[in-house]
């Protein structure tokens, strides 16, 4: 089964087709959006959650050599990781807000996945917290279809912030690409923000047009010059000229 999976600065939000229709699925009670949150007793306690817990293994080496640590510095803190320690969205932030000296909390990670100058480590725990996080979206909308999701489409912007021009991009792209692998995605493709957000406006066109979608997110606002309409029902619309801006929205 395949989803779209928007992994929001601010929020996370999943749908699927269903008798060709499309339905945003509820991720908490009927709730369809989940803040882009998380907390825990530590950050090392979600590099060992991820494993312990959903028996979700590292990436790669790098993801190892943060596993290890990890689980050294817990049981020096004689930290115990059960899945009860990693809450996300709302529980997350109430969790922050009884005692924010006493916990780890992160809002919307999106927005650094695409920072220059960072270290291996650094990046692999960012992948560690986006993984988490899907992982966290993936269980809910399968417990409320009762249907196991292996497939997914992941919106992304043109441009993620960062100041790498296409490194920050590839870096960001490829974080998310691992995070959504190891949450147990099999299959997984990218679309552009901006050209997701005006597909449902192509499906009322008669006739080609030239179209400017402006997509205003919680981290990025993409404006977009896109060509669609029947012609291009049946292949990716195209993207011609296009700038990604920078907001402070959402944050």
């Amino acid at each position: 089964m395949a989803i779209g999976f928007d992994y929001g600065t601010a929020n996370c939000s999943v749908a699927h087709l269903n008798n060709g229709n499309v339905e945003q699925i509820p991720l908490v009670g009927d709730n369809c959006y989940i803040a882009s949150t998380l907390c825990a007793p530590t950050a090392e306690t979600v590099s060992e959650y991820l494993f312990r817990c959903l028996d979700i293994r590292p990436s790669n080496d790098i993801g190892e050599a943060v596993l290890r640590r990890a689980v050294k510095l817990n049981r020096e803190e004689g930290i115990e990781v059960i899945p009860s320690d990693v809450l996300f969205g709302e529980q997350a932030l109430n969790l922050y807000l009884e005692d924010p000296k006493d916990v780890y909390y992160i809002k919307s990670p999106k927005s650094f996945l695409g920072a220059m100058g960072l270290r291996d480590m650094q990046l692999s725990f960012f992948e560690d917290l986006v993984c988490a996080m899907m992982s966290n979206v993936k269980r809910s909308a399968e417990a409320n279809l009762d249907r196991a999701i292996e497939q997914t489409v992941i919106g992304r912007p043109v441009n993620f912030l960062g100041r790498g021009g296409d490194a920050s991009n590839q870096q960001a792209e490829g974080i998310l690409l691992r995070a959504a692998n190891r949450a147990g995605f099999k299959d997984v493709e990218f679309q552009y923000e901006p050209v997701a957000a005006g597909l449902e406006f192509e499906s009322t066109l008669t006739e080609n047009k030239n179209v400017l979608v402006v997509d205003i997110g919680g981290g990025t606002t993409d404006c977009s010059y896109i060509q669609m309409g029947p012609s291009w029902l049946v292949k990716r619309p195209t993207t011609i000229p296009y700038r990604a801006y920078r907001t402070a929205g959402g944050r």
